[in-house]
């Protein structure tokens, strides 16, 4: 008995499909390579970027007291004029002060800023601090839209680190 003998042109397709069926387990497995290292690159990533951030970022909301009695401050310092206090906002991260202004003001950037610190602002030794306490406190001055008004952070002379 006599073993078939293949011809060249089977033994050729034979080993082109092998060739294939190995590139593509091959290709498979590079690309999975790939991605689980994408991930584990992405995890230490994320990892970093939430333990870089400070952990005093959220603090305790102020009380309903503290929150009427700076309500009432900021509705006295905008009772009169064409200025009107929209509203003010109160979070964990903050105490924000929407401000309505007839229109916009001639000073940009850092003038601007500074006006509203300076001349704005409670002045550190304003009985309002002991409510706002640490957290920090934003005027922003608009014509028609919030978004669209400008903002500056008053140096609270309760917090580590005035601005």
């Amino acid at each position: 008995m006599s073993q078939p003998t293949l011809k060249h042109g089977d033994w050729a397709k034979i080993i082109e499909t092998r060739q294939k069926q190995n590139s593509t387990q091959k290709s498979r497995k590079s690309s999975f390579k790939f991605v689980s290292i994408g991930l584990v690159f992405l995890a230490i990533f994320a990892v970093f970027y939430w333990t870089s951030l400070p952990a005093t970022q959220a603090q305790t909301p102020l009380s309903d007291d503290s929150q009427t009695r700076i309500a009432r401050y900021f509705s006295k310092q905008f009772m009169m004029g064409t200025w009107q206090l929209d509203e003010v906002k109160f979070s964990e991260y903050g105490v924000i002060t929407h401000v309505r202004v007839p229109e916009k003001l001639n000073m940009d950037g850092d003038v601007l800023r500074n006006y509203i610190q300076h001349s704005l602002c409670p002045p550190a030794s304003s009985v309002i601090w002991q409510d706002v306490k640490t957290h920090p406190l934003t005027l922003n001055l608009f014509v028609s839209l919030q978004r669209k008004g400008q903002k500056a952070k008053c140096n609270n002379p309760n917090s580590r680190h005035n601005s």
